[in-house]
């Protein structure tokens, strides 16, 4: 189907809310898949090493978790050299704590940040969401091709029946995930503060989401619907067949980067739009927003 973006209207409120709840979806499938893919990784739009990084700092290097932390640290400083020193301290000032902790902490921090910088990170380029979405794809085809057993659906499955019956495995199995989640929520949280820091010199103005807009990502959904390796699983699940031989061969990280390259194809425009409705409901509810997408 051909759009004309000329004659696109407003909207409506209904519509920006499901437009929302697609990105919000699209961001939480494909976080979680590439959660759990345990590979090196790099933060979107950073070449410069991280040693280079380090050096330039103004303040001391509190004790983070890793260099995908210790990479969001320094772009905070770039952003918000006062929020930066005010989780220095907030670390310092807590004490011994393990990574979990750390991590808690510093996303916490973090989502008051956004809040605060919501109305820059709405003017940002979409090359800075190209960049994550290129960063996710990547990662999920380099980890299918080296067969991660990450990628294989059974296994969350079969996390399903050790949850209760094994907790101490479960446990386990959860502890082996954490940390590339982490990472990766790190360097999305990187790529946000290079995005907020270009949009200080290079703003973008953007109107509300259009019915164009809408219909856009519409056929986003369909098209990956529609995907040799999606339909199927849809059809089963629907019917009410066997989940679990649903599942069973199913690969992830495949169907990870078949939605991101479907977000790939949306408009520039249908991005930017989308990207400031997130920021602007950020600004207004923090993130209880994407929490529920979590939770759905």
């Amino acid at each position: 189907m051909t759009f004309d973006a000329r004659k696109a209207n407003t909207a409506s409120a209904s519509g920006r809310q499901n437009a929302l709840f697609a990105l919000i979806t699209l961001t939480v499938v494909c976080g979680a898949f590439f959660a759990v893919l345990n590979l090196p990784q790099k933060a979107a739009g950073h070449d410069t090493p991280l040693g280079d990084r380090v050096s330039s700092l103004t303040i001391d290097m509190p004790d983070l978790p890793g260099e995908a932390a210790e990479a969001y640290f320094i772009a905070l400083g770039k952003v918000d050299p006062e929020a930066q020193m005010a989780l220095s301290g907030e670390i310092m000032q807590a004490g011994k704590l393990d990574e979990a902790a750390v991590t808690g902490l510093v996303m916490a921090h973090a989502e008051t940040v956004l809040r605060d910088h919501a109305g820059e990170l709405a003017q940002a380029d979409t090359k800075h969401v190209d960049d994550i979405l290129d960063m996710t794809r990547n990662k999920l085809r380099t980890a299918s091709r080296k067969r991660s057993k990450w990628c294989d659906a059974g296994r969350y499955a079969d996390l399903a029946d050790i949850e209760f019956q094994k907790p101490d495995v479960f446990e386990q199995t959860l502890a082996e995930m954490k940390a590339p989640l982490n990472d990766y929520s790190f360097n999305v949280m990187t790529g946000l503060m290079i995005a907020i820091e270009d949009a200080r010199t290079h703003p973008v103005e953007r109107g509300e989401m259009t019915r164009a807009d809408e219909a856009a990502l519409q056929g986003m959904v369909m098209s990956i619907m529609a995907d040799p390796d999606v339909l199927p699983l849809i059809v089963s699940l629907q019917s009410g067949g066997d989940a679990r031989k649903a599942l069973k061969g199913v690969n992830v990280c495949n169907l990870g980067a078949t939605a991101v390259t479907a977000a790939k194809t949306l408009p520039q425009e249908t991005k930017g739009r989308l990207l400031a409705e997130a920021a602007r409901e950020m600004k207004e509810n923090g993130a209880s927003a994407f929490r529920t997408g979590v939770a759905f």
